[in-house]
């Protein structure tokens, strides 16, 4: 059994990257493998946003990044540097900073590379998409 983390940093319009991200992670699971952490840097942050409606004509990551985090008990952690610089908020931010909304829910969580590279140690297997 390999434990994994997942590095998630093209934007959800990019392409298919969400569509062979979630299939690699689904996959792994049921080849009896585990999924440590998603870690969402870069432009992947743009996964995390909760404002993001879907709109019928595309991919809607959103929901199954949750899904996958209840069902499986992944941790979906969201670089706070990458987040704020690209309007993407928890609720702590936005009280620090005199906001009157977040956009940056659970089960998503605010997280410094740091903490990502922490993980790292915990894991076998890194995978970028």
């Amino acid at each position: 059994m390999t434990e994994y983390s997942v590095l998630i940093t093209t934007s959800p319009f990019h392409g298919d990257t969400a569509i062979r991200a979630l299939a690699f992670i689904k996959a792994a699971i049921a080849n009896g493998d585990s999924i440590n952490n998603v870690f969402f840097y870069g432009d992947g942050v743009y996964h995390t946003n909760s404002l993001m409606l879907h709109t019928g004509d595309s991919h809607f990551a959103y929901g199954e990044w949750e899904n996958l985090a209840n069902r499986h008990s992944i941790q979906l952690l969201v670089c706070i540097t990458a987040a704020v610089k690209r309007g993407i908020v928890s609720q702590q931010e936005a009280d620090a900073n005199g906001i009157n909304f977040s956009n940056l829910n659970a089960p998503f969580q605010q997280a410094g590379l740091g903490e990502f590279f922490t993980t790292l140690h915990e894991c076998e297997k890194l995978v970028q998409f």
